[in-house]
């Protein structure tokens, strides 16, 4: 790793291929010529094809590789049914960021970015922000904070109160201190010994391990479509986070972003052809996926075993 390279994690599957080529072109544009960019895919059997066209979005200064991660062996190490992932809207790439402190030792430091971005600024300007010795830094959740029901979810169930609870779709992790904290052991200990049943299973223990070592970004950083939230004038990062997403929907916010770069990807076709076939019906199920989230958080209250519950009894999940 040269001095200046800068390591930008990303997890996909063939699904997300097309959405990542559009974060990856906005990455490019800004660029700078004062910097490495090490654009690094860990993916869920992505195809050769999807590869290819993916890597010829690099430039000289931006590179572009791939890393497999084998499912079966995380899985060996997630056991149980806490490890099946609630709605259709999550798959095991979730987990990933997860396990990138202990894949990678050769990085101190590392951006970790979901594929529904687009990036309004040189990302160099996120990563250069001084961690000190927080484990990450990363921006309020504005669809949590967005909903009562899961207001109650973060603050008593999770513990986190909903101003300081995190969304773990854009994050600058300090790859040097979670190692020295034994980070992904520790997930890995709480993961099997309590089965906690959770909504956001990277992001909810994200914000209880973490919680006394983040350093909160302000939300420009990832400007997430909202109800009741702060209308950000002047967005470094989009995230079209969950239901959010112009290639399905008219009148995203922040859509202009989007189509501003997606006109140049190679997978221009497919993007449009998703949104031409995106049905009454495809948006009814986002609509019931919105009221599950709504109801699993309310249902969540009185479980036994919560992450707020445990810390509060035995303090051994926060580091």
């Amino acid at each position: 790793m040269s001095r200046n390279e800068i390591p930008i994690f990303f997890s996909i599957n063939n699904q997300y291929a097309p959405y990542l080529s559009v974060a990856i072109l906005s990455i490019v544009d800004h660029a700078s010529s004062n910097n490495h960019y090490h654009i690094i895919v860990l993916e869920q059997d992505l195809s050769e094809k999807n590869k290819h066209i993916l890597t010829e979005l690099g430039t000289d200064n931006v590179k572009i590789t791939f890393t497999r991660i084998n499912d079966s062996d995380l899985q060996k190490q997630m056991v149980g049914e806490h490890t099946k992932l609630k709605g259709d809207y999550f798959t095991l790439t979730i987990y990933y960021r997860l396990f990138i402190a202990k894949i990678f030792p050769q990085f101190d430091k590392a951006l970790y970015m979901d594929a529904d971005i687009v990036c309004n600024t040189d990302i160099a300007n996120l990563y250069n922000i001084d961690l000190k010795d927080n484990f990450l830094a990363a921006a309020h959740d504005t669809f949590a904070a967005d909903y009562p029901q899961t207001v109650r979810y973060a603050e008593d169930v999770i513990g986190i109160p909903i101003d300081k609870y995190f969304n773990s779709g854009i994050l600058v992790l300090n790859l040097k201190q979670l190692r020295n904290h034994d980070f992904t052991d520790h997930f890995l200990h709480l993961l099997n010994k309590y089965h906690f049943d959770i909504m956001a299973p990277d992001q909810d223990y994200l914000n209880v391990i973490c919680r006394n070592h983040v350093l909160h970004l302000p939300q420009k950083w990832n400007t997430m479509p909202t109800i009741h939230g702060e209308k950000v004038t002047d967005p470094r990062i989009i995230h079209y986070a969950l239901f959010g997403k112009p290639w399905h929907y008219d009148h995203v916010a922040n859509e202009n972003y989007f189509w501003h770069y997606a006109k140049s990807s190679p997978y221009l076709v497919e993007i449009k052809q998703a949104k031409a076939t995106f049905t009454a019906a495809n948006a009814e199920k986002d609509h019931r996926n919105v009221r599950y989230l709504q109801q699993k958080a309310l249902s969540l209250l009185d479980n036994p075993i919560t992450f707020k519950k445990i810390q509060e009894k035995t303090n051994e999940v926060a580091l």
